[in-house]
This record gives structure tokens, C-alpha cells and sequence, in this order.
């Protein structure tokens, strides 16, 4: 074997491995938590926003809709927006009054923005709510019924997309459905090291005993939570707890975000991975470095094949379109070609090797995950998505592109949190 093949089947391999120990969480029955009779009479919903005139009217409203139990602060944080921001959540506060506080900075970045409105938040419960999102009516008790035991730091919520009827936004609703699927999992072992911006609850001692959110690097959602678990506490996932974020849809804002991730993560692993006896250190964060790796080597095979092919079979022959170009590619970027693998081995037509079974387990074994997702959280099977299960593939080719493009964050020795919109 050359070594392209050799390296593709040592990391689907792994794929392989990794995605069977999500079939075992989903298996794995924890211990019952004793209930806590513990009650929380305030809370403080921060919600930090840069340029978000388009959202902000709609998230402090579900905000203020929300049900909560007990006295509700909201402030609102404007980290230097140069849009309407400040005068569209000024319109809403004054309509109802004494319910909103507005801040105004200078652009300092998110994080420094939620420490901000932290140091004079009244509430013995911290809610943290980006400015484009919204939350469903019950989010808040739901997610408060799991973070009252003493051990628990945080509690997400499941995120969906809310322009899912968008072009890209049913990829990124599928993105946001699995993601959701696996922190219910990691949270079973308590290895969940992300409480997204949409919908986190901490408890402020919590918080304050941490010194607040970190301001070095963009991923400060995943940052508290590696530091939650590292300080001994745990971070649930509240599967009745929903949040909705609209997320970029257009080629600069997915661009900036996905650029903002993908460095982000590096930067995360730059600091926290450390391999010791903690299941987190042994588990997710070593499964986001082999992420991150495998986003660079099968996306960078995956790419080197697909214009190979494309060159050898029709370019070399002066075909630069035709329904055979079209076919290729279509086989190339949907579950079709799966199929097809799938039924050309089974038929005879091409050989069973070993990084046959290996590389059609792991593919076919990940569908079925995003059918528990969608199962789980939308309750329903539409046509948006099953486009984007038929065409999940070109989705994820971007994404590794990305990982590819700012792997040189890897030799950045700082990183602001200071995002743009």
C-alpha cells in the first residue's frame, strides 16, 4: 500500500473507533442524581452582542418571555456595535421599563463583555444569551432543574438554527442537531466541553471562583467548560432546554465564523490538552485534536482525489463538462457514492479488503446518529432534511477546508477574543 492509503486507513480507523464509542454513550445508563432540593430565587441573563440590530429586538424579547421562578436581571451588553444595536435594545428596554439594563463599550470582545455585566450581576444563577439568539419559553427551568445539585457548574441547552429555511441553514440546523446529540452523551461521563453562546447556565460563585470567562481566544464557550471540569465540577446538558441562533448565511459572515472556530479550537488545545488521569484529557479533548488532524489529512486526500479523478477521467480527455462530469461529481458529494461502494462490494464487483469494511462502517455508522439527532429534537423527517443528509458530504469538505486554511494559527503566540460582525 502507498502511503495515501495507508494514512486514509489509519484515521478512518480511528473515525471507526470514535464513532463506536458514541453508540456505547448512547448505551451507557448513568448513575440516578439524587434531587436537590435546592431553589434559585434570581437570575441574571446576560446577553453580550456586537452588531446585531437585525436580532437583538427578537432575543430580548424571548428573554423577557422566558419563565423563570424568582426575580430576573437582564443586562444587556453592546461591545462597541457601529449599527443600531444599542438604539433598537434601548427601544425595547424603554418599553419595558426597569426590566433591561443596557451597557455600552468600546469593542474589547465578548468575553470581557460578560465579565463586565458578571461583576455587577445581582443574580445567585448566570444565564448567558448571544445576541442573535432566542430561547423557548421554558429554557431557563429546564435547564436550572439540572444545575441544582452541588456539583454541576453549567448546564447548555440544545441549540438549533433559526434561518434554517436558508440555503446553507439546514446544513448548519443538521451541524447544530449533532452537536446537541453529543453533548448529551459526553455529559453522561461528564466530558461535555462546550456550553454554547445560544443558551449556558452557570452558577455565578461558580463563575466568580474561576474569575469569569477567559479573554484569551475566541472559543470561549469551550474554554469555561474545560475549566468547570478541570476545577472538579460538571457541565450537563439540558435535553428540554432549547435555544435558537441565526447563524451567517452569507459567504463573509460564514467566513469570518467558521475562520473564528477553526482558530479557536487550536488555540483551545494550544492551552488544555494535556493528557492525565481526567476522562476529558484522555477523551474529548483528544478527540478535537483528532478532529482538527483528520480534517487536514482526508481533507487534503479528499480534495487530491477528487481533482485527480476529475483530470484523469475528463479533463485529460477535453471533457470539461458533461453528464459524466456531473455524475462524478454527484457520486463524489453525496451518500449515492456510499451506496453505491456499499453495493459494489456486496455484489462482487469490487474486492472486501479490510480499509473496505473499515471505511464504509465508520460512514454508514455516522447517518444513522444524525437520524437519532433529528428524531430527538425536531420530532419529525422533512425534505430540508434529507437534502442535507443526501448532501451532507460537500458540508463537511468545506468545514475541513477551513482547518486547513488556519492551521497556521498554530504558530500565532496570542489570541484576542475580539470578534466582528
Amino acid at each position: 500500500m502507498d502511503i495515501k492509503t495507508i494514512a486514509t486507513t489509519i484515521v478512518t480507523a480511528i473515525f471507526l473507533l470514535i464513532v463506536l464509542s458514541y453508540y456505547y454513550l448512547l448505551l451507557f445508563k448513568r448513575k440516578k442524581i439524587p434531587a436537590s432540593r435546592k431553589k434559585y430565587s434570581s437570575i441574571t441573563i446576560i446577553i453580550p452582542a456586537h452588531n446585531e440590530e437585525r436580532y437583538i429586538a427578537q432575543t430580548l424579547e424571548s428573554v423577557l418571555a422566558a419563565d423563570f421562578k424568582g426575580k430576573k436581571e437582564i443586562i444587556m451588553i453592546d461591545d462597541g456595535s457601529q449599527d443600531k444595536t444599542y438604539q433598537v435594545a434601548k427601544q425595547i428596554a424603554d418599553k419595558h421599563s426597569g426590566k433591561i439594563k443596557i451597557l455600552r463599550t468600546k469593542h474589547r470582545g465578548k468575553s470581557k463583555s460578560i465579565n463586565k455585566a458578571l461583576s455587577i450581576a445581582k443574580g445567585e444563577l448566570i444565564a448567558v444569551v448571544d445576541g442573535d439568539s432566542v430561547i423557548h419559553k421554558n429554557a431557563l427551568i429546564e435547564a436550572i432543574k439540572l444545575i441544582k445539585p452541588k456539583h454541576v457548574g453549567a448546564v447548555c441547552s440544545i441549540v438549533k438554527v433559526k434561518n434554517r429555511n436558508k440555503f446553507i441553514g439546514i446544513w448548519l440546523h443538521m451541524e447544530q442537531l449533532y452537536n446537541s446529540l453529543l453533548r448529551g452523551l459526553f455529559s453522561k461521563v461528564n466530558v461535555n466541553i462546550v456550553a454554547p453562546g445560544p443558551l449556558s447556565v452557570y452558577k455565578k460563585k461558580v463563575l466568580q471562583e474561576l474569575k469569569g470567562f477567559e479573554t484569551k481566544g475566541f472559543s470561549e464557550d469551550v474554554d469555561i467548560a474545560v475549566r468547570l471540569i478541570k476545577a472538579g465540577y460538571k457541565v450537563e446538558c439540558a435535553e428540554k432546554s432549547v435555544s435558537e441562533t441565526n447563524m451567517p448565511i452569507d459567504i463573509r459572515g460564514f467566513t469570518r465564523q467558521r475562520t473564528r472556530f477553526s482558530r479557536g479550537w487550536i488555540n483551545i488545545l494550544k492551552r488544555h490538552l494535556r493528557l492525565n488521569h481526567t476522562f476529558m484529557q484522555i477523551y474529548t479533548l483528544p478527540l478535537a485534536f483528532f478532529w482538527y488532524l483528520q480534517a487536514i489529512i482526508m481533507g487534503s486526500i479528499t480534495i487530491y482525489n477528487l481533482v485527480s479523478g476529475y483530470i484523469q477521467y475528463f479533463v485529460s480527455q477535453g471533457t470539461w463538462l458533461s453528464l459524466g462530469v456531473l455524475r462524478f461529481f454527484f457520486e463524489w458529494l453525496s451518500i449515492i457514492g456510499i451506496i453505491r461502494w456499499f453495493i459494489s462490494i456486496i455484489s462482487g464487483v469490487n474486492p472486501l479488503t479490510i480499509g473496505a469494511v473499515i471505511g464504509l462502517s465508520a460512514s454508514l455508522l455516522v447517518y444513522p446518529l444524525y437520524l437519532m439527532a433529528i428524531i430527538k429534537y425536531d420530532r419529525k423527517l422533512t425534505f430540508g432534511h434529507i437534502i442535507a443528509l443526501l448532501f451532507m458530504f460537500p458540508f463537511w469538505l468545506v468545514i475541513m477546508i477551513f482547518y486547513i486554511i488556519n492551521i497556521k494559527e498554530v504558530f500565532v503566540k496570542h489570541q484576542r477574543n475580539i470578534w466582528e460582525k
